[in-house]
């Protein structure tokens, strides 16, 4: 009687240690958790007037061209159909061309190089995988937030002297881009080499909702002790975002 009063315990331990576990590897089943690298291709939104260095020296229109970055990302499906996965894609350089300047009432068509600037991202996603994990093919859409980090941002030394020699600022002008949040959404699929391979290869497309604040610095020969500020707030910047790449899943 004693051996059984002593067994029943340790038999409800050890049948509770095989059930979490069982539930555990239900849980952390293979393919449940993605981790992918590779290449994308982005294009920001250039439409828009988005330089203002004074109240009578207006841009309008000027030309980013795309780039091409790298990228790397991690999901997991923690339920059936559900995932959660974060991606960060490394830094773009832009070379802003400008095309048209309003010089108060007249506006001149120009080719001017304007400066450059960085931009890297990182996104937050929830997705959600219509098909089951059986399938060699498996799309998913989702949607998250997104952090774009501007960075190296500056006018060119031709803009620079050409605003010295015009008078327009003592010593040329500096530009800061704030840094932004804002709503991302995607679409892609992961398609599996074989049912029975942990490789995949990956292709999605995505849409970044980025805002940013222009900000023009400068010293103005009327009152040279005081730097100046010109903002244009809410400048869109949204860039389409195509990436490809190759994937590991465990």
């Amino acid at each position: 009687m004693k051996m059984t009063r002593a067994l029943t315990p340790l038999a409800i331990a050890v049948a509770a240690l095989v059930s979490a576990q069982q539930a555990a590897a239900d849980m952390w089943m293979d393919g449940d958790y993605i981790i992918r690298v590779g290449a994308s291709w982005v294009d920001p939104d250039d439409s828009s007037d988005n330089f203002k260095l004074s109240e009578d020296w207006i841009s309008a229109g000027f030309d980013l061209d795309s780039d091409t970055t790298w990228n790397i990302s991690g999901a997991w499906k923690p339920v059936p159909h559900w995932g959660v996965e974060l991606m960060y894609i490394g830094s773009t350089s832009y070379d802003m061309d400008l095309k048209r300047i309003h010089d108060g009432d007249v506006t001149f068509d120009t080719d001017y190089d304007l400066g450059s600037f960085d931009a890297s991202y990182s996104n937050a996603f929830v997705n959600w995988y219509p098909l089951g994990p059986e399938c060699l093919g498996q799309p998913y859409v989702g949607i998250g937030v997104n952090y774009t980090d501007f960075s190296d941002e500056g006018f060119s030394r031709a803009l620079n002297d050409d605003l010295i020699d015009s008078g327009q600022t003592v010593n040329g002008a500096d530009l800061g881009l704030g840094h932004s949040w804002g709503v991302t959404a995607q679409a892609g699929v992961d398609f599996r080499f074989g049912r029975d391979s942990a490789f995949l290869v990956n292709a999605a497309v995505l849409y970044v909702d980025t805002d940013t604040d222009f900000n023009t610095y400068y010293r103005s020969p009327l009152d040279p002790d005081v730097l100046v500020r010109d903002s244009v707030t809410d400048v869109d910047f949204s860039p389409w975002i195509f990436n490809l790449g190759i994937g590991y899943s465990f």
